[in-house]
């Protein structure tokens, strides 16, 4: 017998869980929406001052700014944006230099950036495949490079001088399906990313970890055909879709959490 996904919201306030960002900065890809947007309220809402990558679109960038701003009145925290092209080795270095000659000291870095064009497998293009691969796989690897020359020199807090988070998804490992080929692929080398540059990392007492989410109500998955939703749906052992600011309270945790090292977290509700 099938399950249909229950229709209840959860509760989503952040305000559940305290963490404390006080007297630090949190770098934010793809921070101006979707789960990267939500981590930047949580980050400010918890004392964290925050850069996001600015959208092509200068008004997204400018509510976006506002929201985490207004997030984080309580503390007084800045927030500021830096144009940034994640698979461009040139776009991501300038990035990480502008925040350098802001003053910013990068103790947290999360990178959320990511596309997922929803295409049927045999009409994915070599363009779009390369797109996806080049903004998905290279720019997670590009702008963990570049977050942790920016961290190495950073003083040490705790075991590490800075902290990395890659948000890379399920479908890298186990809830693929045709339409998604080049991005469950590329998220799958995402998640291998993370093995390679932890060990490499530790070295530089800059840690690496991932947050793998499953599906979750974003307009990055609106696009997902009825008839995947309702299979995949019926996957989920907690009968519905995550919330972003689920995925923010998990992503918090694992950047935080002690003694973890070059981890894939899944956050998907339980999946078949």
């Amino acid at each position: 017998m099938q399950r249909r996904p229950s229709s209840r919201r959860p509760e989503t306030s952040m305000g559940i869980v305290r963490f404390d960002f006080s007297g630090t900065t949190t770098v934010v890809t793809g921070g101006a929406s979707g789960i990267g947007l939500t981590c930047a309220e949580l980050i400010a809402g918890c004392g964290g001052n925050v850069v996001v990558s600015a959208s092509r679109r200068p008004d997204k960038t400018q509510k976006a700014l506002d929201r985490i701003v207004s997030a984080g009145a309580a503390s007084g925290v800045k927030a500021s944006a830096f144009p940034c092209e994640v698979g461009t080795e040139a776009s991501v270095a300038s990035f990480f230099d502008q925040v350098r000659a802001a003053g910013v000291r990068v103790d947290y870095l999360i990178h959320s950036a990511g596309v997922s064009p929803n295409t049927d497998f045999m009409d994915q293009t070599q363009e779009e495949w390369d797109s996806v691969h080049n903004t998905n796989t290279t720019g997670a690897f590009l702008v963990t490079k570049y977050a942790a020359k920016s961290m190495k020199d950073n003083p040490l807090r705790g075991d590490f001088r800075g902290r990395i988070l890659l948000i890379t998804s399920t479908n890298g490992i186990n809830s693929q399906d045709p339409v998604s080929a080049h991005y469950d692929s590329s998220k799958a080398a995402a998640n291998m990313l993370v093995r390679t540059a932890a060990e490499h990392l530790s070295g530089m007492q800059v840690c690496v970890n991932a947050l793998a989410p499953g599906w979750i109500n974003t307009d990055l998955n609106a696009t997902l055909p009825p008839d995947v939703r309702e299979k995949e749906s019926a996957k989920i052992w907690m009968r519905r879709w995550a919330e972003p600011e689920e995925m923010a309270r998990c992503a918090a945790h694992v950047l935080t959490m002690p003694y973890l090292m070059g981890q894939v977290i899944m956050a998907d509700g339980g999946y078949r």
